[in-house]
């Protein structure tokens, strides 16, 4: 789409996402933007749609820096080959990670600070399923009742991280789809800890708070019983997730969508594997140095 007029249109009623054709990476090309406009867009917007992204590492690689830095991929194995930095993602067995985000979640909740940004490039799509759900967090917590809302803002979530990630890393190598020794599994929860921080996240910039949930890593909500802490936290979910709240990205080859993890949550729907969905991911790490 090289020299055609770039196009920018929302991606639904509610103001989640902003799809852009006739974007390019290349600084030097037409139809390309400032780093600063991108990042600007993506704050506004929490998810953007590049369409036609080309299939190029170097360049999608080099495009991720504009965001901040990349994390590294962990287990090793799911790296796209000489790319440290990026997962690949399949629904293929046997082939890259087969089995992420079939749950309400932001990425990298796990971590001391988490994940700030995340790209995911189409390589192959299926023909139907295989879509990723966006919930806007912003908005969720607007939709909030009034005493919800400000009872929230004191609350925090208890992430027992190492506990879960033994867990998960037992069970991938248990049913094969990673092959960790335990060594490597060792070294990464030495790199782990339990986490608590808020329910909620506020832009520095614009002020505008938004939830902060995860269904697989957050487990109970501090100073709550269990029955206390499940009840907030349905209600928060059942908000965050309402189909009114939700966009729904059916995905096509070159599709770049980059999203902000303090702005949304999302939900990776699977597809069948006689459907091939082929997927690399990169995430970027957070801190004040990558916004």
């Amino acid at each position: 789409m090289n020299g055609w007029p770039m196009l920018m249109t929302g991606l639904n009623a509610f103001g989640l996402g902003l799809r852009v054709e006739g974007f390019t990476p290349r600084r030097s090309d037409h139809g390309t933007l400032a780093g600063s406009t991108v990042r600007a867009l993506l704050r506004e917007f929490g998810v953007l749609h590049f369409v036609d992204f080309p299939l190029d590492n170097d360049v999608y690689g080099d495009f991720a820096r504009w965001f901040g830095q990349p994390e590294p991929v962990f287990p090793a194995e799911h790296r796209v080959p000489g790319y440290s930095q990026m997962r690949l993602q399949t629904n293929i067995r046997g082939l890259g990670a087969n089995a992420g985000g079939q749950y309400w979640h932001a990425d990298g909740s796990f971590l001391k600070i988490p994940t700030s940004v995340t790209l995911l490039l189409c390589e192959e799509a299926p023909a139907d399923e295989g879509e990723t759900l966006f919930a806007d967090m912003r908005r969720a917590y607007e939709l909030l009742p009034d005493p919800v809302r400000e009872s929230v803002t004191q609350l925090q979530g208890n992430y027992p991280c190492r506990q879960i990630a033994d867990r998960d890393m037992q069970r991938a190598v248990a049913m094969k789809t990673t092959s960790l020794s335990e060594e490597e599994r060792r070294r990464k929860l030495d790199q782990m800890s339990d986490v608590i921080r808020p329910l909620i996240t506020e832009d520095t910039v614009t002020h505008r708070r938004a939830l902060h949930l995860n269904q697989h890593w957050l487990r109970s909500i501090q100073g709550k019983s269990e029955t206390e802490s499940a009840e907030t936290l349905d209600l928060l979910y059942n908000t965050a997730t309402a189909a009114s709240n939700v966009y729904r990205h059916r995905w096509t080859v070159g599709d770049l969508l980059v999203w902000d993890n303090d702005l949304v949550m999302h939900k990776a729907i699977p597809a069948r594997a006689s459907q091939r969905k082929v997927t690399r991911r990169i995430t970027i790490a957070g801190g004040e140095s990558s916004r």
